[in-house]
Formats: structure tokens, sequence, C-alpha cells
């Protein structure tokens, strides 16, 4: 077990880092309307995320999965649907359900936003970024298992299958 004063060190380090990446990706993005790259893995960027792991999902399974509101997820929709990289269209077996698909150009973004590296790993030896990666992967894990072990059903494990499925092979 490690020590506490150690554990208590890195989780400031944790909110620290934080509250800087976010400072710097609100920087960036005064500099460059058109960074989006910050925030792409939320909102709009988890329904492309999702919709490039099973495409064809309706609006409301696209709410369920990701644990957004039927609201947040029309108005992301809407957005992706004027940018051109979803089309949205009635069921044929529910007329009642809209049902949401990636266009060419909607593959093509999450495939380069899920590729894009973010700079500040630049400062990192190929060592450290070893070391990351590693503990990264040991936390991720630890709070999948808690996630998965726990006893209230949660949105989260509808959606864990679709983060791994997506990076998994980027990764290895």
């Amino acid at each position: 077990m490690s020590n506490l004063l150690k554990q208590k060190a890195a989780a400031g380090k944790l909110i620290e880092f934080g509250m800087v990446r976010h400072t710097a990706d609100n920087i960036a993005q005064r500099n460059n309307d058109k960074n989006e790259h910050q925030s792409f893995f939320q909102g709009q960027g988890k329904i492309l995320l999702a919709l490039s792991q099973n495409d064809g999902l309706s609006q409301k399974e696209l709410a369920t999965n990701l644990d957004l509101t039927a609201q947040s997820t029309a108005e992301f929709v809407n957005k992706l649907v004027k940018k051109n990289l979803v089309t949205k269209e009635k069921s044929d077996k529910d007329r009642r359900m809209t049902v949401i698909h990636l266009t060419d150009l909607g593959r093509q973004k999450i495939d380069t936003e899920s590729s894009k590296i973010p700079d500040f790993l630049e400062v990192l030896s190929d060592e450290e970024l070893d070391q990351l990666t590693n503990i990264l992967t040991k936390i991720n894990n630890s709070l999948y298992d808690e996630i998965n072990n726990s006893e209230q059903p949660t949105l989260f494990k509808k959606s864990q299958q679709i983060i791994k499925d997506h990076f998994r092979d980027w990764f290895l």
C-alpha cells in the first residue's frame, strides 16, 4: 500500500493538471476558433465515437448509452448534421424514432481526432511516456473494475466498450 501523503500529492497534481489543461485549452480556443480538440470526446465527439462503433443508433439510444439528456443529444446531433458529419432519418420500423448515421466526412473526423497527440506529451521522453501509459492503464483498469463491480447499474457500462474498442487498435 502506498503512502497516504504521496497519494494526496498525486491527487493534487491530477487536480492541478485538470485545471491547467482546461485553462490552456481555453486559451488555444480563443486563439484559434477552429480548435475543437480539447472537448472532442465530450458532447458531439462522444456521439461520433459511439456511431463509429455502432452506426445507425436512434437519438434515444445515443442519449441512454452516453448518459446525455434527450435535449443535449438532439442539440449535438443537429449541430453534427449542419457540419455534414451525420445524417438523420426516420426509422423504417418505427416512424417515431430518428436514426443517426455517420457520413464519410464524420468517419474521417473521428479517425483524425482520435489519432491526434496532445502537444503537452512532447515534453516527455520515451521512457516517461511508457511509464505514463502503464500508470494510466492501471488507473483506468481499476476504475473499469469499480464501475463493473458496482451494485448500481451505470450508463457508463454501456459506453465503456465503445471507448475500449475504438482506442484498442490505435494504441496497440
